[in-house]
């Protein structure tokens, strides 16, 4: 496997997040995306950063577990499918980052340190260039929109890889829909979409226009639920909401805020230089 197309990549540049409840032993499933941010310093450093919503990560002090893909030992350019390296931790509190807006339902974790040669880890970024600026002249609604993710817990469990799906911009996607930083696609999103990677086509190339974070129900009056809670018997719409790219912008400029602080008091860990990229 290659993995020279985008369609195949960004199967790597997904993981499915398991968070799980010292209470209460219950355990949640979301999706998140690994996004590389530059910190725009003199060395031309980067961070990697697990984006997803803050929904999906609940309390930072629960347990939780990433599963990763192994690279192949003969050739690193690859991943050895079928081999999962799983990273958990008791408390990721320290690694956590949260949207400033309390409204905005997105958060990230510090994962800068799956870069380290002793974890073997295989995996693709996306990055800042990939970002809709939504003043583009083809960004219409009616454009088709693909979205990776793990629908109700669904994915290849073999090759721990996710699920891509696809539907279309229903709303006017420049317009916020209901006065937020949102719109709707129509396509079918189920718990475990939370989080999901949302992109389009513009030009000739693939675009991240934003991130799924609840689905219309109808019950009595029309309503939105979070993709990571369960509808039950509701009847789903078929309708998602899409956090825009530009609340995402929003959050990363935050970490890179806090963490090039604390840069210049004292070298945190984990900081990168390089990173694989989608």
């Amino acid at each position: 496997m290659k993995l020279e197309k985008f369609q195949e990549q960004i199967y790597f540049s997904t993981v499915r997040i398991s968070i799980s409840s010292k209470v209460s032993q219950s355990t949640s499933i979301g999706t998140g995306f690994i996004f590389s941010a530059p910190l725009n310093d003199a060395q031309n450093r980067s961070v990697i950063l697990l984006i997803s919503n803050k929904h999906v990560y609940g309390d930072p002090t629960q347990n939780i577990m990433l599963n990763f893909h192994q690279r192949d030992q003969a050739d690193i350019s690859r991943p050895a499918l079928g081999h999962i390296k799983p990273l958990q931790a008791n408390d990721f509190s320290g690694l956590y980052s949260e949207h400033p807006d309390p409204d905005v339902d997105l958060a990230c974790l510090n994962i800068s340190t799956i870069t380290r040669p002793e974890h073997q880890i295989f995996y693709k970024v996306i990055k800042p260039d990939m970002f809709a600026e939504f003043q583009e002249d083809d960004l219409l609604p009616g454009n088709d929109v693909w979205f990776i993710g793990y629908p109700e817990n669904r994915y290849d469990i073999t090759h721990n890889l996710p699920i891509l799906r696809r539907g279309y911009i229903a709303s006017i996607p420049k317009v916020d829909f209901n006065g937020r930083k949102q719109m709707v696609i129509d396509a079918q999103v189920f718990p475990g979409s939370s989080g999901s990677p949302v992109f389009t086509v513009l030009g000739s190339n693939y675009k991240l226009i934003g991130v799924i974070t609840e689905t219309m129900i109808r019950h009595q009056k029309l309503q939105t639920i979070p993709t990571g809670v369960s509808a039950g018997i509701e009847q789903v719409l078929g309708l998602g909401i899409v956090l825009k790219a530009t609340l995402v912008k929003e959050l990363i400029d935050t970490v890179i805020a806090k963490i090039s602080a604390e840069l210049s008091k004292k070298q945190p860990e984990p900081v990168v230089e390089k990173s694989d990229e989608t």
